[in-house]
């Protein structure tokens, strides 16, 4: 997009000043002043992954979206920006972490269940209660779970073998410790007061995130 000289040379606070009158060339501008710098930024916290692209493209957009609300600090932008940048990439790790938390809780579960540790607990009930679950799962799904059970594999591992994104590794073990919960949950609700409780309790503990 072609930018006028003339804009270039404005500082922030004029820019500010002729967005809120619909000026989308002057947003240009503040786009094209701060994108590489939040890219930059936001990419040496969180490493090269897709959400950084949408995290910039979004707090650009809200520039536009609260540009009548919006005020500048000593003229600048910069404070303002950098500071949602900050916060995004805090809710971005927080986010991230949690997913991990749930790939290692489903990485114990299903181990308790290979090493027998749950024995005697886990009746057969349940047991195909857990694998009609897997088994009505998206394919990709059960693929990284079976490469997780079968092969102990890592994220980057199963996100190699199966060409995909590390991040949709994480979503996909995070939805699935979620549909396992799910499942033994009402699994126990349905069954008899005299069901094994030790192993709701067990079970929760290990799946309940």
């Amino acid at each position: 997009m072609f930018l006028p000289d003339a804009l270039l040379s404005l500082t922030d606070e004029e820019l500010l000043h002729l967005m809120r009158s619909g000026d989308e060339s002057a947003f240009a501008v503040i786009y094209e002043r701060y994108w590489d710098s939040l890219y930059q930024g936001a990419g040496k916290r969180l490493g090269n992954v897709p959400e950084v692209q949408d995290i910039v493209q979004d707090i650009m957009e809200s520039i536009w979206i609260k540009k009548q609300q919006l005020s500048t600090k000593n003229g600048s932008l910069a404070p303002y920006l950098f500071t949602l940048l900050k916060y995004r990439i805090i809710d971005t790790l927080a986010f991230t972490r949690k997913q991990e938390i749930c790939y290692h809780a489903l990485g114990q579960f299903l181990t308790l269940q290979e090493h027998h540790v749950l024995e005697g607990l886990i009746s057969k009930e349940l047991q195909a209660a857990i694998d009609a679950e897997i088994a009505i799962m998206p394919v990709n799904m059960q693929r990284v779970i079976q490469l997780s059970r079968q092969q102990d594999c890592s994220v980057a591992e199963i996100a190699r073998d199966l060409s995909l994104s590390e991040q949709t590794v994480r979503n996909l073990l995070s939805q699935a410790v979620r549909r396992l919960k799910i499942r033994v949950t009402h699994f126990y609700n349905d069954a008899s007061p005299d069901t094994h409780s030790i192993f709701i309790v067990t079970a929760i503990a290990v799946l309940g995130l």
